[in-house]
């Protein structure tokens, strides 16, 4: 009797896998080679999967952007305060720090290529509206205020910031600091912030 594979998991199985690889090693290490051995399969399995390493590449590109929102909103659903909920998406666990590595690594391809410009685009109007929400809720304002949509940009454009540095100087961007400055752009954005 053949044994049953589950395409999808099997598939996502191997993104997540090049994932880490890229946040490791860097795009340009990665190789279907790498991968299966990562993976314990063939390169033909890889193959199977996916055309060319560009198709996994855009894939792996994809998951950072759900998982860093998926990350978000289930720090938001469990009500935790705005400024924690932020530790989603800022470099302060593995995770996150594994998802800026990632980012990182396909900036230049997002600066150059469509499709790659366009998943950045969708990304970013997604953060937006969470980050617009989010602030929505912690002002008691509806989300749909039109005045929300400048501070909602100043603070999407805070966190790609502070995560940025926090990237190149993690010694100097400590979790504090990140907090600490964060903390004053949101208080500045009318967010009471504890501490």
């Amino acid at each position: 009797m053949p044994i049953i594979v589950d395409r999808e998991e099997r598939r996502a199985h191997v993104v997540e896998i090049a994932f880490d690889l890229v946040a490791d090693q860097g795009i340009e290490a990665l190789t279907f080679r790498e991968i299966a051995a990562a993976a314990g399969c063939s390169t033909s399995i890889v193959s199977h999967y996916f055309r060319n390493k560009n198709e996994l590449l855009f894939r792996v590109y994809q998951l950072a952007n759900e998982r860093a929102n998926a990350r978000m909103a289930a720090m938001r659903d469990q009500g935790l305060p705005l400024l924690a909920c932020f530790d989603a998406i800022l470099p302060v666990s593995p995770q996150a720090q594994a998802n800026w590595r990632v980012w990182l690594a396909f900036w230049a391809r997002a600066h150059m290529e469509p499709a790659y410009l366009e998943e950045r685009r969708s990304a970013a109007e997604g953060a937006l509206a969470l980050y617009r929400a989010l602030l929505a809720q912690a002002l008691g304002q509806d989300a749909d205020d039109p005045a929300l949509e400048l501070p909602a940009r100043r603070l999407l454009a805070a966190v790609a910031g502070i995560g940025l540095e926090a990237c190149f100087a993690p010694e100097d961007w400590t979790a504090e600091r990140m907090h600490q400055v964060l903390g004053v752009v949101l208080a500045d954005l009318g967010v009471h912030v504890a501490g």
